[in-house]
């Protein structure tokens, strides 16, 4: 066997690995806890901290880690996301997605995508409603070619007709499948009804009438107005040093224009009053989706809310509401609760499905569950159970180079400080339970809205 070829071998045992600590991390069954005890990832520390550094005007964080040769670069335009597609140009933003991945430079598509895999690298490409994301990693020995096959994309991306054409037929079917799935049908339900009036509102994926007219100029035209150096956040992992970071943006985003073409959005206004919006949709399933207001990321009320979310519904087959709705009473096979920051809202959100006999009298318990909450709260020992919870799981982050990288975007985004990576696990131990519970009473003191899709029950047809 050549060195290629182990090389190539090694490289796929390595993201095998990777891959079952992601799946471990998201299964919320998964005893996290008990997983890291017995993990290398355990007592893992760093040989170096994020440093921040400049290259062609631009700022990113690197975190230098020699012990792997893998070099992961995550990049985000900042308002480049779906939200900032024209009106009359919805699914844009999903169509680049697509295209920037169907040849570029010197390569064709199925070239582009040989030549990758040929010398180990990883090129992505993803958006939500308001950001750009990019995504490179590479063996340390063939950095030239990531470099080339990204600055291809970026540069000399192909946008040929027959690719358009195809990719858009392909978003044409995605659509019409999701007006027949459940799930897709509810998240742009909810998107359409609490966000509504707001870009926030619109189906990423667009309409089919907006879908039909995008055209390669229009591709070219967004990347030229949003993939600039002002909007632009990148982090760096892996074996690379600071000087041949610095490079390395250099060589992929020296060339882009300084100043985006873009203004933020407004922000969205959301006052929940406990409304019930019901769509009517065949399934074997009712589904919901319900919100109140959150809180930034660097309020006060942020790491107090984000414990209490974790004991009430953030922390899987664990959490109050999961233990009483779904464990004692099965009513539900899965229900939960998760923060929401968007550049111009932050929401506390939840979610469950049941059979159309079930879905109000889990609703009613979770209400009842909201409520206990908001009076409540929570007490010493579930504060400190989950505190040493997300402390001890804290690491699993630190699974892959790639996942370090994008946390060092996430920083900068969210104005974290370059020193969050040493000080994330003292904020959860500072933080009292007197300071929860006045966080539990403010935010679960509001009254959720719903949006519910399925078949509902009348309470006549409940008593039969």
């Amino acid at each position: 066997m050549n060195k290629k070829k182990i090389f190539k071998l090694l490289l796929t045992v390595l993201l095998i690995c990777c891959t079952l600590l992601t799946l471990y991390q998201r299964n919320s069954a998964i005893d996290t806890e008990r997983i890291l005890q017995q993990s290398v990832l355990k007592d893992k520390t760093f040989a170096s901290h994020v440093q921040q550094i400049e290259a062609d005007g631009i700022t990113a964080y690197l975190l230098e880690e020699h012990s792997v040769p893998i070099i992961a670069l995550n990049f985000t335009f900042e308002r480049a996301g779906t939200a900032y597609e024209p009106e009359n140009k919805q699914g844009l933003t999903l169509l680049l997605t697509e295209m920037l991945m169907n040849g570029a430079g010197d390569y064709d598509a199925l070239q582009f995508k040989d030549i990758s895999e040929e010398y180990g690298v990883r090129i992505s490409f993803s958006a939500d409603t308001d950001d750009f994301d990019g995504f490179l990693q590479m063996p340390t020995a063939n950095v030239d070619m990531g470099i080339k096959l990204l600055t291809s994309t970026l540069y000399k991306p192909y946008f040929t007709y027959d690719y358009i054409t195809l990719t858009q037929n392909k978003m044409q079917t995605a659509l019409r499948n999701n007006h027949e799935h459940i799930g897709s049908v509810l998240a742009d339900k909810f998107a359409e009804i609490m966000y509504a009036g707001h870009p926030y509102s619109r189906p990423a994926i667009g309409k089919t009438e907006t879908i039909a007219g995008l055209t390669r100029s229009d591709l070219i035209t967004y990347m030229h107005q949003h993939f600039t150096k002002q909007n632009l956040i990148i982090g760096i992992a892996g074996d690379i040093t600071p000087s041949a970071a610095k490079l390395l943006i250099h060589n992929i985003f020296g060339r882009l224009p300084q100043q985006p073409q873009t203004e933020r959005i407004a922000a969205v206004k959301l006052e929940t009053t406990g409304a019930q919006h019901y769509i009517d949709f065949t399934a074997p399933q009712t589904m919901t989706r319900f919100a109140v207001k959150g809180t930034h990321r660097l309020s006060d009320d942020f790491y107090p809310l984000y414990l209490a979310n974790y004991i009430f519904g953030g922390s899987g087959l664990g959490s109050k509401i999961s233990k009483v709705i779904r464990e004692e009473n099965g009513l539900t096979y899965g229900i939960y609760t998760y923060l929401v920051a968007k550049d111009t809202l932050t929401l506390l959100v939840g979610g469950y499905s049941a059979t159309p006999d079930n879905f109000r009298k889990a609703q009613e318990m979770l209400l009842h569950e909201w409520h206990k909450m908001g009076e409540n709260g929570v007490t010493e020992q579930e504060l400190q159970q989950a505190k040493e919870a997300l402390i001890a799981s804290h690491n699993l982050r630190f699974a892959s180079t790639g996942g370090i990288a994008e946390m060092l975007t996430a920083m900068q985004k969210y104005k974290l400080g370059i020193d969050f990576l040493e000080k994330r696990n003292d904020y959860l131990r500072e933080v009292t339970l007197e300071q929860v519970n006045a966080a539990a009473r403010k935010y679960f003191g509001q009254i959720p809205d719903f949006v519910i899709v399925g078949k509902q029950k009348t309470k006549q047809e409940e008593k039969k």
